[in-house]
């Protein structure tokens, strides 16, 4: 039997020719509303981890409003949530409030990459990994947040990839890139054994003027663009069959020069999520974001924004969307 890890390794960076056909044949099949990945061999089939076909996922909702089921977020609306964590002991904690909230969750320890100085740290990756590992909450490991920004390079999202992945081969590793218009270039590298999902954000939603006013509403057009000619062809490319996610804006962020955020409406939201769907292939959707104190307006304020998003994603997950 080909081991679990040395699989998903493989899939990841695209080495399945160097593993012999007698022994190892991709299967991919729907079971329980969710898209499996596994080996067949001969002494039978062992499977990896599970993706959601429809992942919904909130993003850092603070432990006690998941405790509070603030808006009715854990009414199974959603399957996944994000949040950032500094160390083992808020990461336990945090896991422990979303497994009441029956949420799967994908961790982003802070201390191993700084979005100030673009320093990462996978030195650090195995003790946190080992602490969290077993927890039945754990989906997975967010490794990066919008590298190309920071100055981080593709190899430095690769050692942290590998660095997950050595201290737990039985979870996925996403990497979340901004700055889409380059994504797959030098600016904003991406290839084979970066991540396990790619995570894409754009925020089209702006006040007037091209997002120089402070009133008025104006839509960048051009993420169908972005999509279908940078995320999913190079995704595709360098390896095929890493699902694509995007995170999609549901905020208000006034303090910019321009490009200042204005808040989504009804249809508005809807635009954004069918544009992931249709051109970038989108298997799952993030929403930004519930708790930001520095945004004008955020989830945890906007309690119409919230029901909204769950009338969304139920619908995505039931299939009438």
């Amino acid at each position: 039997m080909v081991a679990r890890s040395t699989l998903i390794d493989a899939l990841s960076d695209m080495r399945l020719t160097r593993i012999r056909r007698s022994l190892l044949r991709l299967w991919v099949v729907s079971l329980g509303g969710a898209l499996c990945l596994g080996v067949l061999g001969p002494s039978g089939v062992s499977a990896t981890w599970t993706y959601p076909t429809a992942a919904m996922i909130l993003h850092n909702v603070p432990p006690a409003e998941l405790l509070a089921n603030k808006y009715g977020v854990c009414d199974g609306s959603f399957n996944i949530v994000m949040r950032n964590v500094g160390g083992a002991a808020g990461a336990l904690s945090y896991l422990d409030a979303a497994k009441a909230c029956g949420l799967k969750v994908i961790l982003y320890f802070s201390s191993t990459a700084d979005l100030t100085t673009g320093v990462v740290y996978p030195s650090r990756v195995a003790a946190l990994v080992r602490a969290v590992k077993s927890h039945p909450a754990l989906y997975g490991y967010l490794s990066v947040k919008e590298p190309s920004w920071l100055g981080i390079t593709g190899s430095e999202i690769r050692a942290l990839y590998k660095a997950y992945r050595a201290a737990d081969p039985g979870h996925p590793v996403i990497a979340l890139f901004g700055d889409i218009s380059h994504f797959g270039d030098t600016r904003n590298p991406y290839t084979a054994g970066l991540a396990n999902v790619v995570m894409v954000d754009w925020y089209p939603v702006e006040t007037a003027s091209g997002g120089c006013s402070t009133t008025g509403t104006s839509y960048v057009t051009t993420g169908p663009k972005w999509y279908s000619t940078k995320v999913r062809p190079v995704v595709a490319l360098k390896t095929p069959g890493v699902p694509v996610w995007v995170m999609v804006q549901t905020h208000k962020y006034l303090k910019s020069g321009c490009h200042k955020k204005q808040r989504p409406s009804w249809s508005l939201l809807n635009r954004q999520i069918k544009e992931a769907f249709t051109y970038a292939h989108a298997k799952g959707i993030a929403f930004q974001t519930f708790r930001n104190t520095s945004y004008t307006i955020d989830e945890y304020r906007d309690p119409t924004m919230v029901s909204w998003m769950k009338t969304i994603s139920a619908e995505i997950r039931a299939g009438t969307y």
